[in-house]
């Protein structure tokens, strides 16, 4: 009897890789042992990373656990196409000192429901071994290297500034985990320390942005791709170009140019009147004033012009084009006018439109 139930058992673990393991999503694990566990020692939480490997948006409908002791929380936003979302599935150990198999079902709209499990046991007390590495610490895991965090906020930069983001990393399998970068765009590097992690040793990564090679005022959300042991993890990042207003003098702050913009948001409705509105934008400030950068967040929209200038009591015209063949849908997208008005560099402006 024991071998039918053992039997049962690896099948349905086997079955649950085989429909994690398809040509529209992937995880990095679809099983994660805890080991062993303290029932005193708080909740134990990891992480499953799914990557949308089809040509449209990947949406976590539910999640549902077989046991209140098990509390899942995934990523509520739509996953767009080679992007990666996350499912942080929590056991709380208090009262459950025995080993333990806890299931949780994923639904998506791309898939049947797909099966993830927690297992491992749980002991009387606590546990305080050498390396306690619990997502308390440890936030991020891909298999057996886990991250503190991925957060790759570089936050707002000047144009000729560097920054750099220290992530720490821990490797722990008893073998070598290899870190590595096959490509990156000029403006980004990445330091390993070191590159060949040694079993149950800690690692970091230097990430750094480069704002004068990257030379674009705006915003910027991309990421890099690091291959650990070979598999390519989307690591994402962002980062916002301004003039640095900090470094200006009283003087010259209030003799700056002050952008205005005739219309806040423009409706395209069903395109009866054509798919291109123009916008006004004027200048009420002392000096010139420099649009850096008029960048949107669809590629359905553009403007006739990124970069240009407007002297004082000037008004320029920009067009706003949207292409009917790329919405399917109606679309909420925004235009952010970058420029050196100190008290507001960053000007939005909101596009609605429906096919």
């Amino acid at each position: 009897m024991t071998r039918i139930y053992f039997a049962i058992i690896c099948f349905a673990l086997n079955l649950s890789v085989l429909c994690a393991q398809n040509d529209k999503i992937s995880f990095n694990e679809t099983t994660h042992n805890f080991g062993t566990i303290g029932e005193e020692s708080g909740k134990a939480s990891c992480d499953f990373f799914v990557t949308n490997n089809s040509d449209s948006p990947l949406l976590i409908t539910n999640i549902s656990a077989t046991c209140g002791c098990t509390t899942p929380k995934w990523t509520k936003e739509p996953i767009e196409p080679g992007k990666t979302g996350s499912i942080t599935v929590t056991y709380n150990p208090l009262g459950r000192v025995a080993p333990f198999t806890k299931p949780v079902t994923v639904y998506t709209n791309q898939t049947s429901p797909i099966v993830l499990r927690i297992v491992g046991e749980v002991v009387k007390g606590k546990v305080n071994n050498v390396h306690q590495f619990s997502t308390k610490d440890y936030l991020v895991e891909f298999g057996n290297y886990l991250l503190k965090t991925k957060e790759l906020n570089f936050d707002k930069m000047a144009p000729g500034e560097v920054k750099t983001i220290r992530l720490e990393a821990y490797n722990k399998s008893e073998k070598n985990i290899t870190q590595q970068i096959k490509k990156l765009p000029k403006h980004i590097k990445v330091v390993f320390s070191p590159a060949t992690i040694p079993g149950k040793t800690e690692a970091t990564v230097d990430v750094s942005f480069n704002a004068q090679e990257f030379n674009q005022y705006g915003r910027l959300k991309d990421e890099i791709h690091i291959f650990i042991n070979g598999v390519s993890y989307a690591f994402p990042y962002s980062v916002t170009i301004l003039d640095d207003f900090d470094k200006w003098t009283a003087t010259k702050r209030s003799n700056a140019g002050k952008i205005n913009v005739n219309f806040p948001e423009l409706n395209f409705g069903n395109f009866t009147k054509g798919n291109s509105r123009t916008i006004k934008i004027s200048n009420s400030g002392k000096t010139k004033l420099n649009i850096r950068n008029v960048q949107s967040d669809t590629p359905a929209i553009t403007v006739s012009k990124p970069v240009f200038s407007v002297e004082p009591g000037e008004i320029v015209e920009l067009k706003v084009i949207v292409d009917e063949k790329k919405i399917t849908s109606a679309v909420s997208a925004i235009i952010s006018i970058i420029s050196d008005d100190p008290k507001t560099p960053i000007f939005e402006l909101t596009v609605t439109a429906k096919p």
